[in-house]
């Protein structure tokens, strides 16, 4: 009688790879010499699927980015033409189609380059949202200060990961950290300009919820089997 050496389901005599997590079925009684084409029933090597393209992705994400838009501002122009909601929709997606799938397909990634230039396009966006928000005036004041804040807090981490090879872990735990300290000061900040202490509140709620976050990247980070199965899930 075999069990699987890596989910420990029992296994039928003739099986060569286990049905339930199809690792090889590895026999220490059997005598066969193993030739080297034979699977070997586990190894250390992690092995990227070839199908993960980052172009492809950036693709695809981009897709379904964009139609969505395209249906609601053509809505919005043909049926509800009082107020250009879709404009908030719209840029609202360009801004993290910017920060988060242009760099896919950039041929090499300049960070300092990527930090300006995605710091004007933030820039460029709070101008759209203070332009279609007419009649308050804090607002500009406001933004330009989480603007100023997220900035600088991405300037400190390229130079904190360029600085040292920092691991995978150490890097997540490191922006929860800049979450943290970003939300609950864009909170404090955006409810001065405001004379409204409920964006302070939702800066203070925000916080905790990255912390929470935090919390678990510290334990994951210290637990050996979780970095293992981390590893192993997203190939990291």
């Amino acid at each position: 009688m075999s069990y699987c050496v890596n989910c420990g389901v029992e296994l039928d005599p003739s099986a060569k790879k286990c049905a339930l997590c199809s690792a090889p079925v590895y026999n220490p009684k059997e005598t066969h010499e193993k030739t080297k084409d034979e699977d070997k029933p586990f190894s250390d090597e992690i092995v990227i699927p070839k199908k993960m393209q980052r172009k492809f992705i950036a693709y695809i994400i981009t897709m379904i980015m964009l139609i969505p838009n395209i249906v609601l501002l053509l809505i919005n122009i043909f049926f509800f033409r009082g107020h250009y909601w879709a404009v908030y929709i719209a840029s609202t997606s360009f801004l993290l189609w910017i920060l988060f799938v242009f760099p896919f397909i950039t041929k090499k990634t300049r960070p300092y380059l990527m930090w300006a230039f995605d710091t004007a396009v933030g820039v460029l966006y709070s101008f759209i949202v203070v332009a279609l928000s007419a009649g308050k005036a804090w607002l500009w004041e406001a933004v330009a200060s989480v603007i100023g804040l997220t900035s600088l807090a991405s300037l400190f981490f390229i130079v904190w990961v360029r600085n040292k090879k920092r691991t995978v872990s150490a890097i997540v735990v490191h922006l929860l950290i800049d979450a943290v300290t970003v939300s609950a000061l864009s909170g404090l900040s955006t409810s001065y300009f405001s004379d409204n202490n409920n964006w302070f509140v939702i800066g203070i709620i925000c916080a905790v919820c990255f912390a929470s976050l935090l919390g678990f990247g510290i334990y994951c980070d210290r637990s050996k089997h979780m970095r293992a199965w981390f590893k192993k899930i997203f190939y990291i």
